[in-house]
């Protein structure tokens, strides 16, 4: 906010004229979790806070996350060691290794909080990732307000809140999700993270230590879920807004020195509009060689050109690239640029593991999904996109942990991509109408006057309205 000079005169007596400086913006210290699904979103949103004018901001992290903020953001890096010399939470070779991680974390990032925080003698507010449970205490003691931010979407969180606060003793299998939810939704027991549901009582008692809640969504999307993890456990009215989609924004990629189009775009631009079918299961979400071998034959048995990103190098790899090329591209042990992708007029349909960032970034496209989930939440969003919005369909059918644990079949890819693409050509016109629906309102959402631009303005007007009031914003029950 610029500085406003304003002669200053009273009806008795005049004064010589001296500037009267606005208040400097309020100033918004970001804190994702050290896992790069995590990071990304709140990277991005960091990035808007930056450029909109009313506020500024620093994102906090350690030096291995820093190299990975938008150029335009201020970054605060903290140390941070960790046994083998792991840094992203999702690369783990194995999750006994968690809990030491959380703890090294911890470590590393709340005394670097309350030191960013204290740098600011205005008006600061602290914005961090849901899991970070510790970020609203080291707030709350520095003075300042807290916002809890999720990078899982609303019906996902609720769907958690809701089975854990109403289930009975042994969940049934299936279960419709209890406790008055927007809509009827049936879910396998193997579709809810037990130990997520474990731990969901740390992480409400923390959330319920913020000012507000925001989630990394839109009001055309998921309104109804975010009005009833508002309302949920009967407590007084939680603030949430709906601030997104905040996604990461486009990169360069260097070839041979110059700077270039992508060849996967390149290779894109060859193709027939609404004709390739993208697959990707997100960076972290590794497939076995026999796996990743269906995977390929399937893709090719459909009939349809197909994009095939594996972005970690694995074994069998290789293999399955000879076996892949001749009827699309196979691009592996490199980043792509997803967000491109899916939009280029040649993309059709997408093969996802149902990460909330791949979700967001085929929606916000207007591209269909064939959901294929594997851990976490992701069920829960494949019951989303194949249920309740009716976008999607879903690759296999998962009504137990061998289910999941099963290789998948080229026949049943080829099969998912065909239906996906085209076949019952009714059904795939719908689906792909309702996606692109969704698309035109999730850019709507984050234009000036939309619903999510709109939620933001007013979070951040009482995030500003409490400086001095800290006190004003909600404690632990």
């Amino acid at each position: 906010m610029h500085a406003l000079s304003l002669a200053m005169r009273t009806q008795t007596t005049a004064l010589p004229s001296r500037p009267c400086a606005a208040p400097a913006p309020l100033h918004l210290v970001f804190v994702p979790f050290l896992a790069r699904s995590h990071f990304a979103p709140l990277a991005a949103a960091t990035a808007a806070a930056c450029g909109d004018g009313t506020t500024s901001a620093t994102i906090l992290t350690t030096p291995h996350f820093a190299a990975l903020a938008p150029a335009s953001v201020p970054v605060r890096a903290a140390p941070f060691s960790f046994p083998g010399g792991h840094e992203d939470f999702s690369l783990l070779p194995d999750e006994s290794s968690a809990p030491a991680f959380f703890f090294a974390a911890e470590a590393a990032l709340a005394p670097a909080l309350a030191a960013a925080v204290r740098a600011h003698a205005g008006a600061v507010a602290v914005v961090s990732d849901a899991v970070l449970h510790w970020a609203p205490r080291v707030a709350r003691e520095c003075g300042v307000p807290h916002v809890t931010f999720h990078t899982i979407g609303a019906f996902a969180a609720a769907s958690m809140v809701a089975v854990h606060l109403h289930r009975p003793d042994s969940l049934e299998d299936p279960v419709v999700v209890p406790g008055g939810f927007p809509v009827p939704v049936k879910l396998r027991r193997v579709h809810v993270n037990e130990e997520a549901l474990a731990h969901l009582p740390l992480f409400r008692a923390a959330e319920d230590g913020s000012y507000a809640v925001a989630f990394n969504s839109f009001s055309a999307l998921e309104a109804d879920f975010a009005e009833y993890y508002r309302n949920v456990d009967g407590s007084p009215k939680k603030k949430v807004f709906l601030v997104g989609p905040r996604r990461a924004g486009p990169g360069n990629v260097t070839v041979t020195g110059d700077l270039k189009r992508d060849p996967i775009l390149q290779w894109l631009d060859g193709q027939e509009a609404g004709s390739v079918v993208y697959a990707c299961f997100g960076s972290t979400c590794g497939l076995s060689a026999d796996q990743l071998k269906e995977l390929g034959a399937g893709l090719r048995a459909s009939g349809t050109p197909f994009l095939w990103v594996i972005p970690t190098t694995t074994d069998g790899t290789e293999q399955h690239d000879d076996l892949a090329s001749s009827h699309g591209m196979v691009v592996a042990g490199r980043w792509a640029p997803q967000a491109e992708i899916l939009a280029h007029r040649a993309v059709g349909g997408f093969v996802s593991h149902c990460g909330w960032n791949s979700v967001l970034d085929a929606v916000c496209t207007g591209v269909p999904l064939a959901t294929w989930p594997l851990r976490a939440e992701q069920f829960l969003n494949e019951a989303l996109l194949v249920d309740v919005l009716r976008v999607a369909v879903r690759v296999r059918e998962v009504g137990s942990k061998a289910d999941v644990e099963a290789v998948v079949p080229a026949d049943a890819v080829a099969s998912a991509v065909g239906k996906l693409m085209g076949d019952g050509a009714d059904e795939a016109a719908a689906r792909r109408t309702r996606v692109r629906d969704l698309g035109v309102a999730a850019g709507a959402a984050v234009t000036e006057g939309g619903s999510s631009c709109t939620d933001w303005a007013r979070l951040v007007d009482e995030l500003k309205a409490l400086h001095g009031h800290v006190n004003e914003a909600p404690t632990d029950k």
